[in-house]
């Protein structure tokens, strides 16, 4: 539909922003000049006077700025800009600190903004947020020690670890201990060759967001346990999970022994090879039956036998094909569409979900902020309520 003659003179009106909030927009995206303007299709000449001021901008284009930079379209207005936050503690080895996508950025806003409302509101009489309940670690701890004691916490044995049968189903069971643990979790899908995961720590607030575009569910379930210890460590941040930093390998060890204790692994591997001397050249094969058994991907059974010294050392990175491999997507049908609630209960996690929604009913927020937080118009949170049971 063709925009109406006032649509049009709206438009082409031209809007006295200052030019250093327009500034802070693109660098708060992690974004040069020149990405900036090719983003936003205009030259960086032009970009560089709208944002000193030389040029002011027409509604048009400052709306088409907020769509491409995910910014709200109020906050271009702002008189003066807000100071730039600076973004939780870069682990990352793997693909050599590459920047940050929009994408990335924009989900670490959105957690963040998340725990600062839940803080805001916690301390309201009956407040409906719950603080972390965090022990706390640090690297000269043992991390196998320290996985053993933690999961005495979370009291699931290996039993009902290995009850939940298929890794979607494990991966749904430990985000629910993880939460009930007062740690916010998310699911959100980022560039796969950026990261793994991130958490994030405010004050007595913790939250866990792993990367949705991960390959296998095993491997979202590795990532919930490694963010989960370095918010034990109080070293929360983003990570790739790349065992060349202390950090990150501490991590990873911590998440492979908590998934996979050790003498369980010993029980599992003599009941699937007999008596077998240490270190063992696991065959592919091998590694995926004690893998099912544990309801963890391959890569992760894979690093701990290596870790372990059950496999010879090397017995991870020899493997040149990858440890696993994603299912084909399965074909889209009018019946099998996605439900967008369910898509947003997945993403904000069923933590976020009922905090919120209680937030609502205790009056603590309204529901235009509850419809912000949550990424789904009022009407619809009844539909929240079903599926938290």
């Amino acid at each position: 539909m063709l925009p109406t003659e006032k649509q049009e003179s709206e438009l082409m009106a031209e809007v006295p922003v200052n030019g250093k909030v327009l500034k802070w927009a693109r660098d708060i995206r992690g974004l040069n000049l020149d990405e900036a303007a090719n983003l936003l299709g205009i030259s960086a000449d032009d970009l560089s006077d709208y944002e000193s001021g030389a040029k002011k901008p027409l509604v048009g284009f400052l709306r088409a700025m907020s769509a491409k930079y995910r910014i709200n379209f109020s906050s271009l207005l702002m008189p003066e800009p807000l100071p730039v936050k600076k973004l939780p503690t870069d682990y990352r080895k793997r693909f050599g600190k590459r920047r940050l996508s929009i994408d990335t950025i924009v989900a670490i806003e959105e957690v963040r903004e998340a725990l600062e409302v839940f803080k805001d509101i916690s301390s309201a009489r009956k407040s409906p947020v719950h603080k972390a309940k965090l022990g706390k670690a640090t690297l000269r701890d043992d991390p196998e020690e320290l996985a053993a004691q933690e999961r005495r916490k979370f009291g699931v044995s290996f039993e009902v670890q290995r009850s939940w049968k298929w890794l979607g189903k494990a991966r749904i069971e430990w985000r629910k201990r993880i939460e009930e643990r007062g740690i916010f979790t998310y699911m959100i899908a980022m560039p796969i060759e950026e990261l793994s995961g991130f958490s994030i720590l405010q004050d007595d607030l913790a939250a866990i967001c792993v990367n949705d575009s991960e390959s296998t569910e095993g491997a979202k379930i590795f990532t919930f346990f490694h963010e989960y210890c370095h918010l034990l460590l109080r070293r929360s941040g983003i990570s790739d999970e790349k065992d060349g930093n202390k950090v990150e390998r501490f991590c990873n060890e911590f998440a492979a022994s908590f998934l996979i204790p050790r003498n369980q692994l010993q029980y599992a591997i003599s009941a699937l090879l007999g008596d077998i001397t240490p270190p063992h050249e696991f065959s592919d094969a091998d590694v995926k039956k004690l893998s099912r058994g544990f309801l963890v991907s391959n890569r992760a059974m894979a690093f701990r036998l290596e870790e372990t010294s059950f496999a010879p050392k090397g017995f991870y990175r020899r493997r040149t094909a990858p440890w696993d491999v994603p299912s084909p997507p399965k074909p889209m049908t009018p019946d099998s569409q996605p439900d967008y609630v369910r898509i947003r209960y997945k993403r904000n996690g069923p933590l976020h979900t009922s905090t919120v929604l209680e937030a609502v009913k205790r009056n603590a927020i309204n529901s235009f902020d509850a419809s912000e937080l949550i990424g789904i118009r009022p009407q619809y949170f009844h539909r929240f309520e079903a599926l938290l049971g």
